[in-house]
């Protein structure tokens, strides 16, 4: 039998994925972290141990007195500082909560997105919030540089996002900890509606983090910033030198007011017309009807299914996978469109059209779809694969782990639907993953999910010590 994993005392990921896992002594006596308890870094760290189940406190003084730095955390065995070390070592106390991934190559990405946040996201957003926050001067061109590199950074994660519930994986690892709490202070201070705007799939990821009751517990509730991010400059800019009282003007002649007079009804009747102009524009640009809506829905919907048609073949090909699950945005739950979405995917793809489309026909599927009031599923499997997976079984699995309902059986396709149940915490987005985990379960046991043969879940290692030089 596995033996018993320390954390928070849930894992749904490694009970789904039947992990085993070593037990990890939790300390008797909390411990203490010395830092800053406002600092994002801090955050960073305090999140992390919500989601194992450490207890840390965060008195003044102590150990960061004798090392002469903070942040700094004290344990039995000696002291560790700087916060990303100790974000670390506090994701890897509990490997089922899976914050450092389930294998080397999860840890390996939770690395890369860690020191993308370090180097390309934390430069320039400090940049420009420290002296939002009064820490120091605004330098005019620094800052407006800070502000190019944060949105091609912020592009980055958007794109990343855009085919990704979560950084790394189906779950909330570091990775997602890490930037979430770098971008804390600039989404509260400085990035404002406007600036957001083109980063859809970043905001709907940030929103998604903000809400999960061991962010929550932390952070508290998270304004984001609404106006134009000038916040007070904590009274580190000088202060201008009063100007000198301006001589007053002599007089103009009254011919030039009298001309002037006779001018302004002119320029308001221009002004006026102007205004009709602009306002007949506008009326004449009628609002689309409900049919155009839909029509204009549906074409989202499936260049989006389209669009990831082509990526699931890829990754298909080169990890040599024949069934793949994955969740898409644009039909929100509708089922009728998430089986939209599936078509697209599967539709032929023309090699000779500048931007491909679909080619996925010949892999097996389930698509996911979240909207408010419902998660939309539907399951595929092609003619030449019935024989391995029955599309029905295997879509009443899945429904069945959330008392979801099934609408359509079939051979090739079959959907259905879990609805909205706020009294029974069941919300489309809280379990989207672990419905996709439950799918890829079932292919496991069917022996349809290709598994790492060279990895060992008992020598699994993590970090940079585990390897010889």
């Amino acid at each position: 039998s596995s033996a018993s994993c320390v954390g928070s005392g849930t894992s749904p990921l490694a009970s789904h994925l039947g992990v085993r896992c070593s037990p990890v002594l939790q300390p008797k006596m909390p411990m203490k972290l010395f830092a800053h308890p406002d600092n994002y870094k801090t955050k960073k760290a305090l999140i992390a141990a919500k989601y194992v189940g450490l207890d840390i406190e965060t008195p003044k003084g102590g150990v960061a007195e004798q090392i002469g730095r903070i942040p700094a955390l004290e344990t039995d065995q000696g002291a560790i500082f700087m916060s990303s070390a100790i974000a670390r070592y506090i994701a890897r106390i509990s490997r089922p909560t899976g914050l450092y991934g389930q294998n080397l190559v999860e840890s390996g990405m939770i690395d890369s997105w860690c020191e993308f946040c370090t180097q390309e996201l934390e430069v320039p957003l400090c940049t420009w919030v420290l002296p939002v926050q009064g820490v120091f001067p605004e330098h005019p061109e620094a800052t407006a540089c800070a502000k190019e590199d944060v949105k091609k950074a912020l592009q980055v994660l958007d794109n990343h996002l855009l085919s990704n519930t979560y950084m790394v994986g189906h779950i909330i690892t570091l990775a997602d900890i890490s930037v979430c709490c770098a971008l804390l202070d600039g989404m509260t201070l400085v990035l404002d509606e406007s600036y957001r705007k083109p980063f859809a799939n970043l905001m709907r990821w940030f929103n998604l983090c903000i809400e999960q009751p061991e962010f929550k517990t932390v952070l508290g509730a998270v304004k984001l910033c609404g106006g134009a991010g000038a916040a007070a400059q904590g009274g580190m800019q000088e202060a201008k030198p009063k100007q000198e009282a301006k001589p007053k003007h002599e007089e103009k002649p009254k011919q030039e007011a009298t001309a002037k007079q006779e001018a302004k009804p002119k320029q308001e009747a221009g002004k006026k017309g102007k205004d009709a102009k602009t306002d007949d524009k506008k009326e004449a640009k009628k609002e689309k009807s409900p049919e155009e809506l839909a029509k204009d829905k549906k074409k989202n919907v499936i260049k989006e299914g389209g669009k990831r048609g082509v990526e699931i073949e890829g990754a298909a090909d080169m990890g040599g996978l024949q069934f793949f699950c994955t969740s898409v945005l644009e039909p929100a739950g509708d089922l009728d469109l998430t089986v939209e979405s599936l078509k697209a995917m599967n539709a032929k793809s023309d090699p000779t059209e500048e931007e491909r489309k679909g080619g996925s026909g010949h892999i097996g599927k389930m698509i996911f779809s979240a909207g408010v009031d419902q998660l939309s599923v539907v399951a595929y499997v092609p003619e030449e694969k019935r024989g391995e997976l029955c599309c029905e079984e295997w879509l009443a699995t899945v429904l069945g782990s959330q008392g979801g309902e099934i609408v359509l059986k079939g051979k090739d396709i079959s959907s259905g639907f879990v609805k909205t149940n706020s009294d029974k915490n069941v919300f489309p987005l809280k379990i989207r993953e672990p419905m996709i985990l439950e799918a890829n379960n079932f292919l496991r046991k069917k022996g349809l999910f290709p598994e790492d043969k060279d990895d060992d879940d008992d020598d699994m290692v993590f970090g940079d010590d585990d390897f010889p030089s």
